[in-house]
């Protein structure tokens, strides 16, 4: 096996890795977070702007982000 096939296999790997390490995080902050607010007896400004954040840095979708505040009862119900 030449050293460029090794080395592209190498970065291959690293890139399937941090995808994979990506989509952990995402099902997991989503998860916790559905739990969270399903069980109720939160804050829900404090909530909403936890949210706010995990969506700014790519810990959930934007359509988890979504699902996450209906949950809660929309936007406007406060």
């Amino acid at each position: 096996m030449s050293i460029l096939t090794r080395i592209a296999e190498h970065i291959t790997d690293r890139q399937y890795n941090k995808i994979i390490q990506g989509m952990e995080v995402h099902t997991m902050t989503y998860k916790l977070m559905k739990r969270i607010i399903e069980k109720g007896g939160y804050d829900r400004e404090k909530t909403l702007q936890k949210l706010d954040v995990f969506l700014m840095a790519d810990r959930i979708t934007v359509e988890e982000y979504q699902e996450l505040v209906e949950l809660m009862g929309g936007a406007d119900n406060e």
